[in-house]
């Protein structure tokens, strides 16, 4: 129920952005900042999809999928986004942060043990000690298909990964 109600509203924003196309260009994804976010959401989260693009994507993206959407809108009015937050919840609880931060730009903001419970202590460790900044880690932990990827395959698409596991 929880995944059709997401989906009915989900059409029911595009249907919206649709309407408005004169204003919105296309929609960014809106990822959960929590512990409990899926690898495919983390990886898509701030994703800019504009209506011209040919692969378009739109949650929900799997059952009990938390993703959504929000308006991009046409750069005359980028002014309405200064100051704009969303919420989080971390390691401290929930409260509101910036909303340019990216899931992953947000979780390097958290805690060793909260990185270590999100991605599991290897890949925490990578995410926090192998040089690679959020959006690095974010192109090397899932395919295409947005399915993880094991350590080996993340050692093979950066070699920073590789060294600092052979230093391990």
């Amino acid at each position: 129920v929880q995944t059709l109600t997401m989906h009915v509203a989900s059409e029911a924003r595009f249907e919206t952005y649709k309407e408005n196309d004169d204003l919105i260009i296309g929609y960014e994804i809106v990822a959960t900042l929590d512990s409990r976010t899926s690898n495919f959401c983390r990886a898509n989260d701030g994703r800019v999809i504009l209506f011209t693009d040919e692969k378009q994507i739109k949650p929900p993206f799997h059952i009990f999928c938390r993703t959504t959407t929000r308006p991009k809108l046409s750069s005359e009015f980028d002014f309405l986004d200064k100051g704009a937050t969303r919420a989080s919840n971390g390691a401290t609880g929930g409260k509101p942060v910036s909303a340019e931060l990216t899931y992953y730009e947000w979780l390097r903001r958290q805690p060793a043990s909260f990185i270590d419970d999100v991605l599991g202590k290897t890949k925490g460790s990578i995410f926090r000690n192998s040089g690679l900044s959020p959006e690095e880690f974010r192109r090397i932990t899932v395919n295409d298909l947005g399915r993880p990827l094991t350590l080996k395959q993340m050692e093979e698409r950066d070699k920073r990964v590789a060294s600092y596991m052979n230093k391990q």
